[in-house]
């Protein structure tokens, strides 16, 4: 008798820890199950017309990594127009809206990195017809993960097409707000008579008239070239405030500027050379 509870107890216990076993292993599955891809359902909106006509049109949904280099794609989903399981009732009128839905894997996502969710309309030629970006929060957790998002898309610039052939140097000073190194620009030390122009845009941005030497190692202004073309923003980044300036016409991030310059404005354009383009005035601009 004694040794058939021993027995028994043995045996129950066993089937326990078994079915302890068997769950954990079986909630881990679950788990890993429910954190192997995230889903975005969203809209893309936007303000004109479709090519509605031309069955190979699409809306390419993109995920990407924003890094200090070319940002590299998570995942993307190409949807056609005419597809059936879209509900676009409204793409034909001035404002339309399309709908979206993108699966991405968690394996790839970092809390230490940022994402960018990017909108591309193109036609049949691959030609981008508009374009939008939205920045998101994007974690390795699945329920922390965005619901629901908007992307408004504006018609393609005719100058978005020169992002993609930036230097990589100047593709993350001007699309992410990097620096290059002091001192290491050729236009630092130009004496040469000319205006600087975005390297993006080739909008008009400082002239070889306002430029000086501030011994700082960056192309240095004490005023734009022409007023409304240059913009500046609050620049919280790196613990510090300081005035952003940028490309009012494409964006692009030009450096920063302080009140410690000569007179008569006081001010110093710090721009970064990479950002500029130089046409002397023995030259004609291109």
């Amino acid at each position: 008798m004694k040794y058939y509870l021993v027995f028994l107890y043995i045996f129950t216990a066993s089937f326990l820890f078994n079915l302890t076993i068997s769950k954990q292993q079986e909630n881990l599955f679950d788990q890993s199950k429910r954190l192997t891809h995230a889903i975005i359902h969203g809209e893309v909106h936007g303000n004109g017309t479709l090519p509605i006509e031309d069955k190979n049109s699409y809306l390419l949904v993109e995920l990407r990594l924003s890094r200090d280099d070319r940002p590299r794609s998570i995942a993307r989903n190409k949807i056609k127009f005419n597809n059936n399981n879209n509900n676009n009732n409204n793409i034909t009128t001035q404002s339309f809206t399309l709908q979206f839905k993108l699966k991405y894997p968690l394996s790839k996502i970092s809390p230490h990195n940022s994402y960018i969710l990017s909108a591309k309309i193109l036609n049949n030629q691959n030609k981008l017809i508009y374009i939008g970006d939205l920045h998101v929060p994007i974690t390795e957790r699945k329920n922390e993960q965005a619901k629901y998002l908007v992307i408004n898309v504006i018609k393609t610039p005719s100058w978005y097409n020169n992002i993609d052939k930036l230097s990589l140097l100047a593709y993350k000073v001007t699309q992410w707000g990097g620096t290059e190194e002091a001192f290491t620009s050729e236009l630092y030390t130009n004496k040469k008579s000319g205006i600087y122009t975005c390297v993006v845009c080739n909008s008009t941005l400082f002239s070889s008239k306002h430029k000086y030497n501030s011994g700082t190692g960056w192309p240095s202004f004490y005023q734009v070239a022409i007023e409304g073309n240059v913009a500046t923003n609050i620049d919280r980044k790196y613990g510090m405030t300081r005035t952003e300036v940028h490309c009012a016409k494409c964006k692009a991030h030009l450096g920063h500027v302080f009140d410690d310059g000569p007179q008569p404005t006081y001010m110093r354009y710090c721009i970064n050379g990479v950002a500029l383009q130089f046409y002397s005035d023995e030259n004609e601009m291109k």
